[in-house]
């Protein structure tokens, strides 16, 4: 679960629907990234614009072993 979006988004006084509208995406997909599914670069892109955050600042990059 992504808890960082969902505050992030109920601070702003938006619902699902209305955030996901503001993003240009899909209410299903801004709730499955709150549920903590890693989106589509494109998408992670807009959700990390909209909040003025850095995709990695949210979906942080885990190295993977050798």
């Amino acid at each position: 679960m992504n808890i960082w979006l969902k505050e992030a988004r109920i601070n702003r006084g938006l619902s699902l629907a209305a955030a996901a509208v503001e993003i240009g995406v899909a209410r299903a997909t801004l709730a499955a990234t709150e549920d903590g599914h890693v989106p589509s670069p494109d998408v992670a892109k807009r959700i990390a614009d909209f909040y003025e955050q850095r995709v990695t600042d949210i979906w942080p990059v885990q190295e993977k072993a050798a």
